[in-house]
């Protein structure tokens, strides 16, 4: 009536908004790239498409649930995604900001018009399962219409896409129970 409008929310089960502290975009966007500095320092090459995943989707849950911002997975995206552009963490392959960056929409979507589920460990599993699945599918998409070859998919279309998807839910699941895990506690010590 005044013409002043409230915020609105989704879900008061998990509520978002577009307002967004420097200290918040500074971590998350420290998330992403703590993602980068951790695949490059621990990278095993154990010949297992999307075993990188495990730490980058956990780290990705953690930073989406800490954050009302509606586009908190996408800030960590593009964190990663630049971390990708620093020297010591660069690699060969031109497209890896690209699939840096592809996860956090596909969080951010999922958190946005699925609410009522954000804080069920199924749904944080299988977002962590489907956000990482980005990058074969991705990948695939480049390799039909670039040529860029990807030895990811020596083996066929089907491993690369399997193996992300099982890296991604178990990274899912280690950020989904960390988080989990201490909101219960902070729910327990605010009683």
């Amino acid at each position: 009536m005044n013409g002043i409008s409230s915020q609105k929310t989704e879900s008061k089960a998990f509520p978002t908004d577009w307002s967004l502290s420097w200290i918040e975009a500074l971590l998350l966007i420290g998330s992403g790239v703590l993602a980068v500095v951790i695949h490059r320092n621990t990278d095993l090459s154990l010949g297992l498409p999307g075993h990188q995943g495990i730490t980058w989707m956990a780290i990705l849950i953690i930073g989406r649930m800490s954050s009302r911002f509606r586009g908190a997975g996408s800030l960590a995206g593009i964190g990663a995604s630049a971390a990708t552009f620093i020297p010591a963490l660069h690699t060969a392959n031109p497209f890896t900001a690209l699939f840096y960056l592809l996860p956090g929409p596909v969080m951010d979507f999922a958190f946005y018009y699925f609410p009522r589920y954000a804080n069920k460990l199924w749904f944080l599993v299988l977002i962590g399962g489907l956000a990482h699945v980005t990058k074969p599918i991705g990948q695939l998409v480049v390799n039909l219409f670039m040529g860029w070859p990807f030895g990811s998919f020596r083996f066929g279309v089907l491993y690369p896409i399997a193996s992300h998807l099982l890296f991604g839910l178990i990274g899912g699941f280690i950020g989904a129970i960390i988080m989990l895990g201490f909101h219960h506690l902070s729910k327990k010590h605010s009683q």
